[in-house]
C-alpha cells in the first residue's frame, strides 16, 4: 500500500509557528491582567489587625480613596480605657517607692438613667503632660468584660489604694494647731498627743502616733478644752448639734460670761484670753456661748 500526502510548505510551517507565538503572549499579557486585577482587589480590601464595630465610617461605595485617607474607626470593646483626673495628693499615693504608676484595681460605673453597668479594670498609665488650663494628673485604666460600655461614656470610677497600716480614723475636728490631738489621761484629765496626719477624708482625719492605740480622743476641740483639764468623758457615739452663725450678747449676759471665764481656776490662762477676747467682740460664736452657758448651768 502506499499512502499518498500533501507535503507542508515552509511558508505554513512559519505562519503556524509565527500563531503559536502570538497565543503565548497573548497569555502571558492575559496572566500580567490578571496578576494586576488580583493586585488592585488586594489594595481595595482592607483587613484589620483585630475585629470590633465600625463607627465614624465616610466611605461610599464608587468613591475614589487616597493614601493614608482615615475612612473610619474601628473599636474593640475587649481593649476600652478610660481617663479620669486625680488630684496631685492622690495621685502620689498612687506611685510606688520607686515613683512608679502602681496598677491598683479600679471599678468603672455607667449609671446614666439607671443603666447600672459596671465594669473591672487596672491603672495602666499616665498622661505624659498636665495640659493646658489643667490641674492635677490624667490617669488611664485598661478595662476588661465592659458590655454596654462606649466610647465616649461619661463614668464614675472607684479606685482601690493600697491599705494603711497602724492608722486611726478621727474626725477632723479633733486635730488641734501642731498635729497635736487631746486624750484622756490619769483622773480623767486631758493630755496633748502628737500624732502625723496621714491623710483628710472628708471631714475625717487619718492620723498616726506612738501612744495612741485604745486611748480615748476629744473628738471636737473647743477653746475651753487644755490639756491639764479634767473632763466627763461621754463614750460612744454622741452627736453634737452643730450650730452656725454669731450672737449678739446685751451687756448683762456679756459681763455673766466674763465672770465666769474669769472664775475658772481650771481654764489655762491662754485659753481664757482666749475666750474673754471673743467675748469683748459685738457678735460672738453662738456654739461657744452656748457651752459656756451650759457649763454655768451644770
Amino acid at each position: 500500500d502506499v499512502t499518498i500526502g500533501t507535503r507542508s510548505s515552509p511558508l505554513a510551517i512559519a505562519q503556524a509557528e509565527a500563531r503559536v507565538d502570538q497565543a503565548v503572549t497573548r497569555l502571558a499579557r492575559m496572566q500580567i491582567s490578571l496578576a494586576e486585577a488580583e493586585r488592585d482587589l488586594a489594595d481595595t480590601t482592607m483587613m484589620a489587625p483585630f475585629s470590633g464595630t465600625l463607627s465614624e465610617v465616610n466611605v461610599v461605595a464608587g468613591r475614589l480613596v487616597s493614601q493614608n485617607e482615615k475612612l473610619a474607626q474601628l473599636v474593640d470593646p475587649g481593649r476600652l480605657e478610660v481617663a479620669f483626673r486625680v488630684s496631685t495628693a492622690q495621685y502620689a499615693r498612687l506611685l510606688d517607692g520607686s515613683g512608679a504608676l502602681i496598677p491598683a484595681p479600679v471599678t468603672v460605673m455607667l449609671d446614666g438613667a439607671g443603666a447600672g453597668l459596671e465594669a473591672k479594670g487596672v491603672v495602666s498609665r499616665d498622661s505624659a503632660g498636665v495640659g493646658d488650663v489643667q490641674t492635677g494628673r490624667l490617669v488611664y485604666a485598661r478595662i476588661t468584660e465592659a458590655p454596654g460600655f462606649k466610647p465616649g461614656d461619661f463614668v464614675r470610677v472607684a479606685v482601690v489604694e493600697p491599705p494603711l497600716q497602724r492608722v486611726a480614723r478621727l474626725p477632723a475636728s479633733a486635730l488641734g494647731p501642731g498635729s497635736v490631738v487631746l486624750v484622756l489621761g490619769e483622773e480623767d484629765r486631758l493630755e496633748e498627743l502628737s500624732v502625723q496626719l496621714v491623710r483628710r477624708q472628708g471631714n475625717d482625719i487619718l492620723v498616726r502616733g506612738a501612744g495612741l492605740a485604745g486611748r480615748d480622743v476629744v473628738r471636737e476641740r473647743t477653746p475651753l478644752l487644755g490639756a491639764g483639764i479634767r473632763v466627763r468623758p461621754l463614750r460612744g457615739v454622741v452627736e453634737i448639734p452643730v450650730t452656725d452663725g454669731m450672737t449678739e450678747l446685751t451687756d448683762e449676759r456679756r459681763a455673766r460670761l466674763v465672770a465666769f471665764v474669769e472664775g475658772n481656776e481650771r481654764l489655762p490662762d491662754a485659753a481664757k484670753e482666749r475666750i474673754l477676747g471673743q467675748l469683748a467682740n459685738a457678735k460672738v460664736p453662738t456654739k461657744m456661748v452656748e457651752r459656756i452657758e451650759a457649763r454655768m448651768g451644770g
